[in-house]
């Protein structure tokens, strides 16, 4: 295929426009890097964040130990529940991305939780178990949000064995159809 020389007047156009492009990615990085560069504002947890890198590496996007600077081990332990708590302590050991369950620059009023984090078990498997966190029986890969898988622990073995095939996966949700309501022994 034969193609055809560009016209003497493309250059000089190709490089003004790039050089207009480049003066205003420029100033609007200078004069509000925030507002420029942000797709949408704040919510309403993290409205007093000093700037961008506080929770971003540049050219990478938010990150795991940037969070963690912020929203610590004991920061769980004092300001949530003991199982948000286990939840999240393990979530900050292993570094998961926070941006699994929870994104940002929705807005003010805007809840940066992607899915309310229920346990499908209810709270009795965590009292049968003697767990504190999903993380015990369950790998979730880099999102969250997504079916985990069961892992092959001697935990996750255990149950299944006492279960007597009552225990499979996609039946473990009835618990309380055959265990007493928060009680870990058998009917």
């Amino acid at each position: 295929m034969r193609y055809l020389p560009l016209p003497r007047t493309a250059v000089p156009v190709v490089a003004l426009s790039t050089l207009v492009l480049v003066i205003w990615i420029g100033w609007g990085s200078v004069r509000s890097p925030a507002s420029f560069w942000a797709p949408g504002d704040l919510s309403r947890y993290h409205v007093d964040t000093a700037g961008c890198t506080s929770c971003h590496e540049p050219f990478r996007g938010p990150s795991a130990a940037r969070c963690a600077g912020c929203h610590s081990e004991r920061s769980f332990e004092t300001g949530t529940t003991p199982a948000s708590g286990g939840w999240h302590r393990d979530l900050i050991t292993r570094q998961t991305a926070c941006t699994g369950c929870h994104t940002e620059h929705r807005g003010a009023l805007a809840q940066i939780t992607e899915q309310a984090r229920n346990n499908p078990h209810g709270e009795f498997i965590f009292l049968a178990t003697g767990t504190n966190s999903c993380l015990a029986c369950h790998e979730f890969g880099t999102r969250v949000a997504i079916k985990p898988t069961l892992r092959d622990e001697p935990i996750v073995r255990q149950l299944y064995e006492k279960g007597r095939g009552a225990h499979q996966s996609g039946r473990m949700g009835t618990c309380l159809a055959c265990h007493g309501g928060g009680s870990s022994e058998r009917r």
